[in-house]
C-alpha cells in the first residue's frame, strides 16, 4: 500500500468538489478573512488605546481569541476592554470555533464525496478508463490496472476511471494500486470535464458488453464527444464488431482492439507498442497465424537458433518455445529461449500460418535433417 502513497499525496493537493451548494472551503476562507480582520483591529486598538507594543498587543490578542488567557497582559481602559469584548469575545472566539467546526465538517464531506466518486481530482498526464464491463467489472478493472502498474512506463502514472458501477466506492484494492474514480458516464459533457480528459496521456474506451455489437454505437458516440475536444493523448477504443473498426478509427480512435476480457494486458501492450494489437488479435482467431504444439524426437542437443533457422528455411513457421526432453511435465514450457542455448526438446511450439500448417512428419523430418546435416546450414557466416 505504501508503494502508491506518493500518488495519493499528489492527488490530495488538488481537489475540486462536485457540489451544488457553495464550496465549504470558500466559506472557511471567508471566515478566516473575517477572523484576520478582527485580529488586526484588536491589535491596533491595544496599541493605540493601551499603549502596548506590537508584540504585546499580538500576544494578548492571540491568547484571548484562543481562550488560553494567561492573564499576564490585559486591557486596562474601559474602552479597550469594551473593544476586546466586542471584537474577540463576541466575534473572534465565535468565528474561530466556526472555522474549526466547518473544517472538520468539510473533511467528513470530502471523504464521503471521494468514496462515492463525486469528487473532481485535478490531475493531468494520466490514464482515463471510460466504462467498465457489465460482468465482473471490479475483477476485470483490477486486472487491467495491475497490468498498467507492472509496466515500467505506467508504473507511476495516475489512473482514473469514469464509470457508474461503483456508487458506493471502489474496492479497497484500488487504493493500493493508486486508482481513483469518478461516478459518471461519457455521455455527459460535465463528466468528461470532471476527469480532465483533455489533459490525459491516454484514454481507454471499454465496451460495456464484449458480445453485444450495439456497444459500438455507444463507443462511436463517446468518440464523437471526445473529438469535440482538443486532446493531448491517444485514444484506444474497444470494438465488438470488426466491421466497425474503420468507422471508429475515422471517429478519432488511435487504436482499435477487440474486447478480450481474458487478456487485459493486450490494452497495455497496445499503448506501449502501437500496432501490437494486430499480432495479439491474430492469435485469438481461427484464421491467420496459430500456435501449434508438435511432439518430436530429437536425438541430441542443438542450438536453439539452428532449430529456428531450420524451420524458417523450410517455410514451416517460427519456433517460439519448447519442452525439454528430460522433464516429464507439459507445463515446463521454455518460451523464447536464448539463441545460443543448447536444447533437446520433446515438444516444440510453432507459430505458423493457418493456410499452410506443417504436418508432424514435416517437422520431424526437418529435425532429422538438421541432426544429419543434410542441406541445412544455419550458422552465421
Amino acid at each position: 500500500m505504501l508503494r502508491y502513497l506518493w500518488l495519493r499525496m499528489i492527488l490530495r493537493r488538488s481537489y475540486i468538489p462536485k457540489l451544488t451548494e457553495m464550496d465549504p472551503r470558500e466559506s472557511i476562507w471567508r471566515l478566516l478573512l473575517a477572523l484576520v480582520i478582527l485580529v488586526v483591529l484588536h491589535i491596533a486598538a491595544m496599541h493605540l488605546l493601551e499603549n502596548m507594543a506590537f508584540g504585546d498587543a499580538l500576544w494578548l490578542t492571540l491568547t484571548t481569541i484562543t481562550t488560553v488567557g494567561y492573564g499576564d497582559l490585559s486591557a486596562q481602559t474601559g474602552l479597550g476592554r469594551t473593544i476586546t469584548v466586542i471584537l474577540l469575545y463576541f466575534g473572534g472566539v465565535f468565528i474561530l470555533a466556526r472555522v474549526v467546526s466547518d473544517y472538520f465538517d468539510f473533511r467528513v464531506k470530502r471523504r464521503e464525496l471521494m468514496l462515492r466518486g463525486l469528487w473532481r481530482w485535478h490531475v493531468n498526464d494520466h490514464i482515463v478508463i471510460i466504462n467498465t464491463p457489465n460482468n465482473n467489472a471490479a475483477q476485470y478493472l483490477e486486472r487491467l490496472c495491475r497490468e498498467f502498474r507492472q509496466t515500467d512506463r505506467f508504473a507511476r502514472t495516475p489512473i482514473q476511471v469514469l464509470t457508474t458501477d461503483f456508487p458506493s466506492g471502489l474496492p479497497a484494492v484500488f487504493n493500493e494500486l493508486g486508482v481513483i474514480h469518478y461516478t459518471g458516464n461519457a455521455n455527459d459533457e460535465q463528466d468528461l470535464d470532471a476527469v480532465n480528459v483533455s489533459e490525459a496521456a491516454h484514454v481507454v474506451l471499454l465496451s460495456r458488453d464484449s458480445t453485444d455489437k450495439s456497444s459500438d454505437i455507444h463507443t462511436f458516440d463517446t468518440l464523437h464527444r471526445l473529438g469535440e475536444r482538443t486532446l493531448r493523448g491517444t485514444i484506444l477504443a474497444e470494438c465488438v464488431d470488426d466491421r466497425e473498426r474503420e468507422r471508429l478509427t475515422d471517429a478519432g480512435a488511435n487504436a482499435v482492439v477487440r474486447p478480450i476480457r481474458a487478456y487485459p494486458g493486450m490494452i497495455v501492450r497496445t499503448l506501449v507498442a502501437p500496432g501490437a494489437e494486430f499480432l495479439f488479435e491474430d492469435f485469438f482467431t481461427s484464421t491467420g497465424n496459430k500456435y501449434t504444439r508438435y511432439d518430436v524426437i530429437v536425438e541430441r542437443e542443438h542450438l536453439w537458433s539452428d532449430i529456428v533457422c531450420a524451420f524458417m528455411q523450410k517455410n514451416l513457421g517460427t519456433a517460439i518455445g519448447f519442452i525439454p526432453a528430460d522433464i516429464d511435465d507439459d507445463h515446463a514450457v521454455v518460451s523464447n529461449p536464448s539463441p545460443t542455448q543448447q536444447v533437446r526438446p520433446r515438444a516444440i511450439f510453432m507459430l505458423a500460418c493457418a493456410d499452410r500448417m506443417p504436418s508432424k512428419d514435416q517437422v520431424q523430418k526437418t529435425l532429422r535433417a538438421l541432426h544429419e546435416g543434410k542441406g541445412i546450414s544455419c550458422q552465421t557466416p
